[in-house]
């Protein structure tokens, strides 16, 4: 195996693998909730306060937290790798990564505090 010039952040690529793939296993767990609540709110089977009802729950938040944080590490990651792959210059690789990462932390944020607050 030929040595790299430049692995960047990733240097093998082992982590960003595993994290990818652990992510995507607990979205294809969860992410279906949300989206069996929509149809049962729209097909009339569920009213707004069976929903909240639901919703209000603390394993229903747990779970919710659960699925933001694999929603953001999955999309950190396979953003972080195409830039790696697509940005060459570290002058402009890294502020965009960090931006990026800002960005889904905040989101992240705000999302949990909306979750928490219904408290």
């Amino acid at each position: 195996m030929r040595s790299v010039k430049e692995p960047g952040a990733a240097h093998d690529g082992f982590s960003d693998w595993y994290w990818q793939r652990l992510s995507a296993v607990v979205l294809l767990l969860l992410l279906p909730l949300p989206f069996f609540l929509l149809v049962s709110v729209y097909s009339g089977s569920l009213d707004q306060q069976g929903l909240l009802d639901i919703i209000d729950h603390i394993y229903s938040r747990v779970l919710h937290t659960i699925l933001i944080l694999a929603l953001i590490v999955h999309a950190y990651v396979g953003l972080k790798v195409i830039l790696e792959d697509y940005v060459h210059r570290i002058f402009w690789r890294v502020p965009l990564i960090g931006t990026m990462l800002v960005m889904m932390a905040g989101f992240g944020i705000w999302w949990l505090a909306l979750i928490w607050a219904w408290a």
